[in-house]
């Protein structure tokens, strides 16, 4: 993957207030703001385009930990205003918009419905949008545009804090660039997972141990009952769990656990699958030949 520029203006010179985010040769713009901050961010002319936002806050069901609600308007601002009337969860938002001003009311309902399915899909956030968005259809010129304008949003949100795609799919050219394949086998259990980017996607198809051994930290019980809560996990036999989609973790521990429903380090139980090596020991040998500049 080439390299990318972001460049992240903090308007208050806050890290946590409004700011103003925007990726190298690309003409939209994303804005995000606290609700503290609504005000402000209401006296930005860019909100009063056409374009999508999404709304973040606390889940309340236990399933997941975060809910957004992703929307779109012909002025944000308006929609957003509304929001903060009949809509309580929320804490944040993230809005984009076009610099240029070439968003249109079909662009940005084509937008919404995108990020709903593919949001939906990876099933790391609860999306409280009540109907599905059709969407409808675009020119295939328009369509070629607005996939690179979704693109960016997928680049952008991470970078924001707001990690809800799945980043990487299974095939095995992902696994080859940039990336390494990697697998666990837990008692009965066995797994396949791709590191890349910072993520660690269990694939679809793996198994994990249906149970979890009584010791096991409360965060982890409650991650695991939130796979199966959310159908990220389904029950396969008597003793094991199936991974039904591709699913990120955020680090090999939080990964290894799911899998194994005990204690484990994820950097020595994952096994990177061409060489049988443990992740840690692959990770290590990568850094041989690259001395520090005191070596």
């Amino acid at each position: 993957m080439t390299g990318r520029s972001v460049r992240l203006f903090l308007v208050d010179g806050s890290p946590l207030g409004l700011r103003t985010a925007e990726v190298g040769m690309w003409t939209g713009q994303a804005l995000v703001a606290p609700r503290t901050e609504l005000e402000r961010l209401s006296k930005r002319p860019e909100v009063r385009r056409t374009g999508t936002y999404v709304l973040v806050g606390p889940s309340e069901d236990p399933a997941f930990e975060t809910a957004v609600y992703i929307g779109e308007g012909d002025d944000v601002w308006a929609r957003i205003a509304r929001h903060d009337s009949n809509k309580d969860f929320w804490t944040w938002v993230v809005v984009f918009v076009s610099k240029d001003h070439n968003l249109t009311k079909a662009h940005v309902r084509w937008l919404e419905a995108r990020l709903v399915e593919d949001v939906r899909a990876a099933k790391l956030v609860q999306v409280v949008n009540g109907n599905e968005p059709s969407g409808g259809k675009l020119p295939e010129a328009e369509e070629a545009d607005m996939a690179t304008f979704i693109e960016n949003i997928r680049l952008l949100l991470p970078v924001l804090s707001l990690n809800v795609f799945a980043s990487v799919s299974g095939n095995a050219d992902d696994a080859e660039v940039g990336g390494v394949r990697l697998r666990l086998a837990w008692d009965s259990a066995t797994a396949e997972c791709i590191a890349k980017d910072g993520a660690f996607i269990v694939q679809k198809g793996s198994t994990a141990r249906r149970s979890n051994v009584e010791s096991l930290q409360n965060s982890y019980k409650n991650m695991r009952t939130r796979l199966v809560e959310s159908g990220v996990l389904e029950p396969q036999g008597t003793n094991l769990l199936k991974f039904t989609q591709d699913y990120v973790f955020d680090s090999p521990t939080a990964a290894a656990v799911a899998v194994a429903g005990t204690s484990v380090n994820g950097r020595d139980t994952w096994k990177v699958a061409s060489s049988g090596e443990s992740y840690k020991q692959w990770q290590e040998r990568q850094l041989e030949g690259h001395p520090s500049e005191d070596g």
